[in-house]
């Protein structure tokens, strides 16, 4: 998709925003059905979207190896809109009801071959004393991952061994949530990821576990809230392609098992009428040891990453619809190699600086009261 086409798919994001600004919303909640809809167009510059090591930022800079990455730019500006609908039926007391489907896209001004999009469905049923159950089902949509050199193809073939990394990605996720005292709410979740390669890698097909507990805390509408959040996962990959000599496995392996957390802040500056200034600060980290046994696996046999990641934001606020998001986010990865990757090897170790800006708008389209709504059930 060249940068033309990727302004026509972020466009009906925008139109929405625009037709929104038309329809009068309620100005208070009221118990019975509604639907709320919510829209966003953000905008980012990413220094290094593919998240390439040093040494293949310099040889792609070299133009020797075109092949091995089928980029315009290892730079680029991303556009994500996005589109969500909410049901909710309010049964007071405490009980209600809700279903949300949403839209996010991901397109590139320079480099349409990475574009994919993602939708996802999420149920959510809320009980008296602030508890809820949540489910859940997203789908991302052809994420390209890079160029990867297909070991199945003939060594004569050189550059031409690299092909497309490409995946979808399933993931099915369910969680609890319920308040502790005053001031806290704790959570604990699970979900399911599900990849997909193209045939190529189809080695690479996995399926990931992750279960996590997550608890905030706030006092005041006003005042930070606080959240952190501690989570394990294991990843197993199929780790074969079919083709294997004798039963000898001659594929990588990219399982892996760690544990993640994190913690963040956010809070609200300033108020004046109508209008909100507020701010947040998030740190992640993730740590990975894979499982690979094959010493023919030279970029994942004893290897173990560290991610960290930090993200700083300031939000406008123009209540009851518009939020306007700035913000900087770093993510840095360390990889550490067994004894059979190449000594100058670099691979799997990146920086990532991403700058963006993010518009949204937020409102209820429908309601029905609950005296109608109760009649209508009858």
């Amino acid at each position: 998709m060249n940068r033309m086409a990727s302004r026509r798919a972020a466009l009906p994001a925008l139109l929405a925003l625009l037709v929104l600004t038309l329809i009068p919303a309620q100005a208070r909640a009221a118990h019975g059905q509604s639907l709320n809809l919510s829209a966003g167009l953000g905008a980012s510059y990413d220094d290094n979207f593919l998240e390439l090591s040093d040494n293949q930022l310099s040889d792609f800079s070299s133009g020797l190896h075109p092949r091995r990455y089928s980029v315009r730019s290892t730079d680029d500006v991303l556009y994500a809109p996005d589109l969500a609908l909410t049901w909710q039926f309010d049964e007071r007391h405490g009980r209600r009801h809700a279903l949300r489907a949403r839209y996010d896209g991901n397109f590139h001004s320079r480099n349409g071959t990475a574009d994919c999009d993602a939708a996802g469905l999420r149920w959510t049923e809320s009980f008296p004393r602030d508890r809820r159950l949540s489910a859940g089902w997203y789908r991302l949509n052809n994420f390209y991952l890079r160029q990867l050199r297909d070991e199945d193809l003939p060594a004569p073939l050189g550059e031409f061994r690299y092909q497309r990394a490409q995946f979808d990605l399933d993931i099915w996720s369910a969680n609890w949530r319920q308040r502790l005292g005053r001031s806290v709410h704790a959570e604990v979740a699970y979900q399911f990821e599900r990849r997909a390669y193209l045939p190529a890698f189809r080695e690479r097909d996995s399926g990931t576990h992750q279960a996590e507990l997550h608890a905030d805390w706030s006092r005041l509408s006003r005042s930070p809230v606080l959240d952190v959040h501690l989570g394990y996962l294991r990843s197993d990959a199929k780790a074969a392609d079919g083709d294997e000599a004798g039963g000898v496995a001659d594929d990588d392996d990219v399982s892996y098992h760690g544990f993640e957390g994190g913690v963040g802040a956010h809070t609200e500056f300033r108020r004046s009428g109508s209008w909100r200034l507020g701010g947040d600060l998030a740190w992640e980290t993730e740590h990975r040891a894979y499982d690979s046994n094959r010493l023919t696996d030279r970029y994942h046999y004893g290897r173990h990453d560290t991610m960290n990641a930090v993200e700083a934001g300031l939000r406008l606020g123009y209540r009851p619809h518009w939020g306007l998001r700035a913000y900087y986010r770093l993510q840095d990865n360390a990889a550490t190699l067994g004894a059979s990757a190449p000594p100058s090897s670099d691979s799997g170790t990146y920086r990532e600086n991403r700058f963006g800006l993010q518009l949204d708008w937020t409102g209820r389209v429908w309601h029905q009261a609950a005296a109608v709504a109760e009649s209508a059930a009858d």
